[in-house]
């Protein structure tokens, strides 16, 4: 019975261990034009892809986003016990549905950007940041408009890496 418990314990060890080095992540994205949840696959330690899906601007519609993004810089060492800090940044694209008061209702479509800086804890696999990510939309539906409240996106993300 001893060498059982001690086996599961051991087999539980390693799979902690084992899921916070594997490439997903999933999280949300509480910003100031969307709310996403968020899947994300890490290629390496330098570069990752973000994809996004939620209601776009708060209650107006929905969005589908991909985005590509580089780690650009990472700070192991101003904080070595507590966590390392990141900043990163991509580019992608997105669409998604509109329906407002003002008639710029349909499709729309366009490029998106991110900027973000955040920290991962040491013995958590949780990123915590800030980030930019604005979208230039193109709407398709009665009218050809450009929809511009993708540009105030500033928001909070958390993601869980497993």
């Amino acid at each position: 019975m001893k060498k059982y418990l001690l086996l599961v314990f051991f087999a539980l060890v390693t799979l902690g261990t084992y899921a916070q080095r594997t490439p997903h992540a999933i999280g949300a994205h509480f910003g100031g034009s969307t709310i996403d949840l968020e899947y994300q696959y890490h290629f390496n330690n330098k570069n990752f892809f973000d994809v996004t899906a939620g209601v776009f601007d708060l209650d107006d519609g929905f969005s589908l986003q991909g985005v590509y993004n580089w780690n650009i810089k990472q700070w192991p060492n101003w904080t070595p016990r507590f966590a390392t800090w990141k900043f990163w940044g991509g580019f992608g694209a997105g669409l998604g549905y509109y329906d407002d008061d003002s008639h710029k209702d349909g499709m729309f479509f366009g490029p998106v950007g991110t900027l973000g800086f955040g920290f991962t804890p040491k013995d958590i696999p949780l990123t915590i940041g800030l980030d930019y990510r604005p979208m230039v939309a193109f709407n398709v539906g009665n009218d050809f408009k450009i929809i511009n409240s993708g540009f105030k996106n500033i928001g909070v993300t958390l993601t869980y890496r497993f």
